[in-house]
């Protein structure tokens, strides 16, 4: 009985072990709507970019593996959650990229990000987009400002905070500033994740009538269904009969 006490434990231990560092991250938006995304690698990714520098190349690749998996991210926002060489990093892409770079713009978005100073910080076109990147002399704490203009056409752009770890929380908040362009997509948001072996988008939404939207992301310790399988785990032992 000792043995299978121990075994048990170990177990438990190890199973809450890996939830507590898995990928994972539970969306809160503005249509009082709730859910997770869970992460996954897209191969090497930052491999050889410098912060901020997010390169055109590394983000052409991004918007080819999620196209393998049919997701277009043409007209659209999309958010997720990767494994990369920075860890847990969350990824904003807007608009498609090609990998040619920018060729005109004829959409605008504007961005507010805030999250830890801990986390780290990938920009596209950084010497092109206006943004700033600032930390909060009171409050451990860094917010991201910026506005995204882009070329509909072939080109797109994006931003990804990097080495999040449990706890993390980060806010969004997005401005549709493309007035009559139409570059922008009414189901503008589609936030994806890594389910069954595979990527899938896990929710849309679109602009609120005001042209706004928000959403937090916050990453938590353990998926709800290792949760679960614990308290089964442990309903099976309190229900067993004695010997």
């Amino acid at each position: 009985m000792r043995i299978q006490t121990m075994t048990t434990a170990v177990f438990l231990v190890n199973l809450l072990y890996a939830g507590a560092n898995a990928g994972v991250i539970q969306i809160s938006n503005n249509t009082n709507d709730s859910f997770l995304l869970y992460s996954h690698s897209l191969g090497n990714l930052f491999g050889s970019d410098v912060s901020p520098a997010f390169s055109t190349d590394q983000l052409a690749s991004v918007h080819s593996a999620l196209l393998a998996w049919g997701i277009d991210t043409d007209g659209k926002i999309t958010i997720l959650p990767v494994d990369t060489n920075h860890g847990l990093s969350f990824l904003t892409l807007v608009d498609q990229e090609f990998g040619g770079g920018d060729g005109g713009i004829d959409g605008i978005l504007g961005v507010s990000s805030t999250g830890p100073s801990t986390m780290g910080f990938f920009i596209n076109d950084d010497s092109g987009d206006t943004w700033n990147l600032i930390e909060s002399p009171w409050f451990t704490s860094q917010t991201l400002g910026a506005t995204f203009g882009w070329g509909s056409v072939d080109s797109g752009d994006a931003f990804a905070w990097t080495d999040l770890v449990v706890g993390d929380a980060v806010s969004y908040a997005f401005e549709d500033l493309d007035g009559v362009g139409g570059a922008i997509d009414s189901e503008a948001f589609q936030f994806v994740g890594w389910n069954n072996n595979s990527w899938e988008i896990v929710s849309t939404n679109g602009f609120k009538i005001d042209s706004s939207s928000v959403f937090t992301g916050t990453v938590v310790p353990t998926p709800p269904a290792v949760l679960l399988l614990v308290a089964t785990i442990f309903s099976r032992r309190k229900r067993r009969p004695a010997l």
